[in-house]
């Protein structure tokens, strides 16, 4: 039986994620426009990109893309950081992705400038099936953000499979002797798109009085490290560029899996810790809870899943969903996460 999408996903976030899928899908479709007027490839990348950051500081300033925290004023707000670097910490494995596809972006220009060949040579061919996966990422948002189970949790399986997805072109290139425009461009164009929407996502996240500072930073990063790879590939050689931009990708994927192990154990001592005092009834009776959604309430905080509730209380699958929203709704929670927090608060 077909269930009902997840509820459990903070309506800001999805609602930024399908904002996003615009943006990215409108620069997509600038970049192709204006390929078709101008000669210069590399010209249209850079131009495609400043209207991005531009569009994006205008959807901020404008409080379309906000914080599914709470208010970026507020100083009692539990967002990603209180200050630049621990805003950057909290956004580096994404950033990081996205400066990894710098590396190869720089790469490709210096090949095109110089005259030289590259497996991640620029051609129009490759820029035309990088905006093709610019618009598949956006269509993979639309698609997925009334899916996602955790917010968390999505966080850090799409940063990990855009990176294994950047893979395959080098795969690619390996067992067939030559890159090949589709399997090096579309990949590509996917992963650094999504990588840059997580990248945005956490930004919106972060303190308004940091977030500028932040964005100016992460803008100066991509330039420099775009600048720094196309100058190891003409004083190195392409062997040497692309070998290092293949050990810092291996490097970023074991990073990235290391970190979602780390957020689970956090998880996993939380729940513990959590679940191991009792609920406070009369504090919670004021949300008017009724006796089933209090038995969800205690599975829930267990780190149990809808599912599993279900079948530990002889219920359907979607009675045990609509528990779930209901409590949520009631406790004016909207994750797992969130959920913790507040039980923790009660204490």
């Amino acid at each position: 039986m077909k269930t009902n999408a997840i509820t459990d996903l903070n309506p800001i976030y999805a609602r930024n994620l399908l904002i996003l899928s615009a943006v990215i899908a409108g620069k997509a479709i600038v970049s192709l426009a204006l390929s078709a007027l101008v000669g210069n490839i590399m010209a249209v990348d850079i131009i495609a990109s400043a209207v991005l950051v531009a569009v994006v500081l205008l959807l901020v300033r404008s409080n379309v893309l906000r914080s599914s925290s709470s208010e970026t004023d507020d100083d009692t707000a539990p967002l990603f950081g209180k200050d630049i670097l621990s805003s950057l910490r909290a956004v580096a494995i994404p950033l990081a992705g996205c400066l990894v596809c710098q590396c190869s972006l720089g790469i490709g220009w210096a090949a095109m400038i110089f005259e030289h060949y590259s497996m991640v040579l620029q051609t129009r061919d490759s820029f035309l099936c990088v905006c093709a996966g610019a618009l598949l990422c956006a269509l993979c948002l639309v698609m997925v953000r009334t899916h996602i189970r955790s917010i968390v949790n999505f966080r850090y399986y799409a940063i990990l499979a855009c990176l294994l997805l950047l893979v395959v072109p080098w795969v690619s290139a390996d067992l067939s002797g030559e890159a090949r425009t589709v399997s090096t461009a579309l990949p590509w164009g996917f992963s650094s798109s999504f990588l840059s929407a997580i990248v945005i996502m956490d930004l919106v996240s972060i303190r308004r009085k940091a977030f500028y500072a932040v964005g100016l930073l992460i803008v100066i990063l991509n330039v420099a490290v775009w600048l720094a790879s196309g100058f190891s590939f003409v004083v190195l050689g392409d062997e040497v560029a692309n070998a290092l931009w293949r050990i810092s990708l291996i490097a970023l994927i074991a990073l990235s899996a290391l970190e979602i192990l780390r957020e689970y154990r956090l998880l996993e001592k939380r729940l513990a810790e959590t679940s191991s005092g009792k609920l406070d009834g009369e504090k919670l009776s004021q949300f008017k809870l009724t006796n089933r959604e209090s038995e969800v309430l205690d599975l829930l905080i267990q780190g149990r899943r809808a599912s599993w509730i279900a079948q530990k209380l002889y219920i359907s699958d979607n009675t045990a969903r609509a528990h779930v929203k209901h409590i949520y709704q009631k406790l004016g929670v909207h994750t797992r996460e969130e959920l913790l927090d507040f039980i923790e608060s009660l204490d």
